[in-house]
């Protein structure tokens, strides 16, 4: 409609204001066709159309050899166990806001959970500050005994100045894994893909783009980060309610590159909270470390979709590429 609008004014008026309507409505429309903010300059998701079209290279996953745990929990995950929570979101289609607050919460219980991804073959992972905040002791269960997780107490953890992120340094475990490696190209936008430990179980989500947000933790100023906002699609296994426990887990696309972390959700809006790629590189620089690339031009992952990516996620988990990071509050 504005289109057309734009071409009759073009054409009827022929005058100097006729001119001026004309580039607005050309501005109007270039507006409109934009998906937010600065997001045209963003390196974006493969297209479905693109993969069809064969400009875009598929490749299947790829187990590592090694002890696998988690097994009877994930052993039966599959595209036809994946549910959708859209019903349990009343604030689903709300707006964004432009600003936002978590506030901070004393855990009653003596012990917390989260997650942590692996940026190194073997010792250096990733998770969100408030993880491993206040703890007393921090368990990782990276190692592994008798097939179950086995608990490996980090040897430094480095936290973020002001964002939600920390590197955790471990003992060397039983053998390398794959690390992930972050895009170093802005933040990705389209499909995500978020795995950990929600409810201290294994678990993860299928999640879309939908824009950004600054958040504040807490009462301090100095704590405040420009967050991605996604809003659920699916998820798995069957849970209702929160997904806590799934902070400092991986978030990846379809190509299975890391572009985030969870750092916090909405359980009335169905959204999930992820940091941005450039403050992960910021931590990791900080702490020392640093984080394997992923490439521009690097293929998608076929079971990084919809419908198959409990397959990937389930291999993540089992491969220990994301692991459970438990919090003793009181010793």
């Amino acid at each position: 409609m504005l289109r057309k609008l734009k071409y009759l004014i073009y054409i009827t008026v022929g005058t100097s204001l006729g001119f001026a309507l004309f580039f607005f409505a050309n501005l109007m429309l270039r507006h409109l066709q934009a998906t937010g903010d600065d997001l045209l300059e963003e390196r974006r998701n493969p297209s479905y159309s693109q993969i069809e079209n064969n400009k875009i290279k598929i490749k299947p996953l790829k187990r590592q050899k090694g002890p696998r745990v988690w097994v009877k929990l994930t052993k039966n995950w599959g595209s036809e166990t994946i549910v959708s929570k859209r019903n349990e979101f009343p604030g689903y289609n709300d707006p964004i806001p432009r600003k936002g607050l978590i506030r901070g919460r004393r855990s009653k219980s003596r012990n917390s959970v989260g997650s942590a991804l692996a940026i190194h073959p073997n010792g250096v992972w990733l998770t969100a500050k408030h993880v491993v905040e206040g703890c007393k002791k921090i368990i990782l269960q990276a190692g592994v005994k008798n097939g179950k997780p086995a608990n490996l107490v980090p040897t430094k953890v480095v936290t973020h100045p002001h964002a939600d992120v920390a590197v955790i340094t471990s003992p060397r475990t039983d053998y390398s894994r794959r690390p992930f490696k972050l895009v170093t190209r802005g933040d990705n936008v389209g499909d995500a893909f978020h795995i950990g430990f929600p409810s201290g179980k294994p678990g993860a989500v299928y999640s879309r783009f939908i824009g950004r947000m600054k958040v504040r933790r807490g009462r301090s100023r100095n704590s405040v980060e420009d967050l991605l906002v996604w809003a659920e699609i699916t998820r798995i296994p069957n849970i209702s309610g929160s997904l806590g426990g799934i902070s400092g887990g991986a978030v990846v696309d379809r190509t299975g590159a890391l572009i985030g972390i969870n750092s916090a959700a909405s359980v009335r809006r169905g959204r999930i909270f992820t940091s941005r790629p450039s403050t992960l590189m910021h931590v990791i620089r900080l702490s020392g470390n640093n984080s394997p690339a992923a490439s521009q031009n690097r293929p998608v992952i076929s079971e990084l979709t919809g419908e198959k990516y409990p397959s990937f996620a389930k291999a993540a988990i089992q491969d220990r590429r994301v692991v459970r990071v438990i919090c003793r509050r009181r010793l």
